[in-house]
């Protein structure tokens, strides 16, 4: 999956210590993990926690080494698992849950918590797990499920976009530390007429080059993200910051509609590229492709450190669950370090977690070092349910201005006028 944007999310970890079960049946399990978890059960002894549970994950290779880890600890506990997108859980769950065909367990992306607790479908976590985790997880992952200081969700991985470098490419020439050095070295590298860039990127995904504008101080829905009526793209911040973003094109003279993925993160998998920029989803393929490359965070822009939306993967407890203890124990287990291990042996993803030092692979893994060097850098994408009428509104910034169709300020008003009609349509208004 190469984004978490188009997903949702809620959640919970271990609650009390209940006796409900419901009738399931254990999937096989296949892998298995080492190390010794950091956040244990909140339960006063495994043994006491048993019946079964349903879960839903995407994928089958970490859900089979989790079920078969977990159980070495909960023995008493039998584990049905099915492979369910985490784009689709949500809307699953609140059909599926009042049914009482639904899961105990699942993972939804962050950015549709909202909906999530619209709907009604997550458990809320306990104190005693919130004062566990916070010193332990993200803080700004924790954020995006929690609610009226609640706790909904706990984080079990996270992304976000970063500068890729071809090191060969780049010779003994220095990694910028700016776009204006990027800007100064592709001077020297470009040929246009051989369609040779220093630079490729996707330049209308409204996901990546959200960081041109927040290196002027723009921040969508206000500085908390919430304020679905104060978007913000009719103010200065984004005036300079599409500016900047236009200041590229006699660097990368391309029509936007040729800026597709394969032609610019593609290339710089197949080596062909200095600088892309890219998420840990572009890693696998470099990698595979031999290109000798390193990743670190975004160059600065006029002085100014750019900040990009991160996404996170959310750990659920079903509201509709019969059984919470076992249900809270297994996402409990899911984020611990032994789980956070397995995550990263089976799906080479980033755990959400404050320090990595103690989780084996992960915390040797230069290229997600390098995501993590922007992580400080990265702010979850809204959580609103008005983020769904975010997007197009945001990319018309970017791709009526590259292609010379508008004006900066013209692209400025098709924005908010996009957003207007996008809410109108939901049934909701600015005014």
């Amino acid at each position: 999956m190469k984004r978490l944007i188009t997903a949702l999310c809620g959640a919970a970890l271990v609650f009390a210590l209940g006796s409900c079960t419901k009738s399931a049946t254990t999937s096989g399990s296949t892998a298995s993990s080492s190390t010794t978890s950091s956040v244990a059960p909140a339960a006063t002894s495994t043994a006491a926690i048993g019946g079964n549970i349903t879960i839903w994950l995407d994928n089958d290779t970490w859900a089979n080494a989790l079920i078969e880890a977990f159980n070495r600890r909960y023995p008493n506990v039998k584990v049905t698992y099915q492979n369910v997108g985490s784009v689709d859980t949500r809307g699953k769950v609140s059909l599926d849950g009042p049914a009482g065909i639904g899961p105990d367990v699942f993972i939804m992306a962050h950015d549709h918590m909202g909906n999530a607790m619209i709907d009604g479908i997550c458990e809320p976590f306990p104190a005693d797990l919130v004062a566990k985790y916070k010193p332990i997880l993200l803080d700004a992952s924790l954020a995006t499920a929690t609610f009226d200081g609640d706790l909904y969700g706990v984080p079990v991985s996270t992304e976000n976009i970063a500068f890729f470098y071809n090191k060969d490419l780049l010779g003994d020439t220095p990694v910028p530390t700016s776009f204006e050095e990027v800007q100064a070295f592709a001077q020297r590298w470009n040929v246009p007429s051989e369609n040779k860039w220093a630079l490729r990127w996707q330049l209308d995904d409204a996901y990546v080059s959200y960081f041109f504008l927040t290196a002027f101080g723009m921040s969508v829905f206000g500085p908390n993200m919430d304020d679905y009526k104060n978007p913000g793209w009719d103010s200065d911040a984004v005036r300079q910051g599409v500016e900047f973003y236009k200041s590229f094109k006699p660097y990368y003279n391309v029509n936007i509609a040729d800026a597709t993925y394969d032609a610019t993160v593609g290339a710089f998998q197949r080596g062909e590229v200095p600088f892309t920029i890219c998420g840990p989803w572009g890693i696998e393929d470099a990698k595979k492709n031999g290109v000798n490359f390193g990743i670190t965070k975004l160059p600065t822009i006029a002085g100014n450190q750019p900040r990009v939306f991160a996404g996170n993967i959310i750990g659920a407890v079903s509201s509709y669950s019969e059984n919470f203890d076992a249900a809270f124990a297994f996402v409990d287990f899911m984020v611990s370090e032994e789980g956070a291990t397995i995550q990263y042996n089976t799906t080479g993803k980033l755990a959400a977690y404050k320090n990595i030092d103690n989780i084996p692979g992960l915390r040797d893994d230069v290229y997600l070092a390098g995501i993590q060097e922007q992580a400080p850098f990265a702010d979850p994408m809204p959580i609103i349910p008005e983020v769904n009428q975010m997007w197009d509104a945001q990319k018309a910034l970017f791709t009526f201005t590259w292609d010379d169709q508008l004006t900066v300020a013209d692209a400025q008003k098709k924005a908010m006028d996009t957003y207007d009609i996008a809410l109108s349509a939901a049934g909701k208004s600015r005014n």
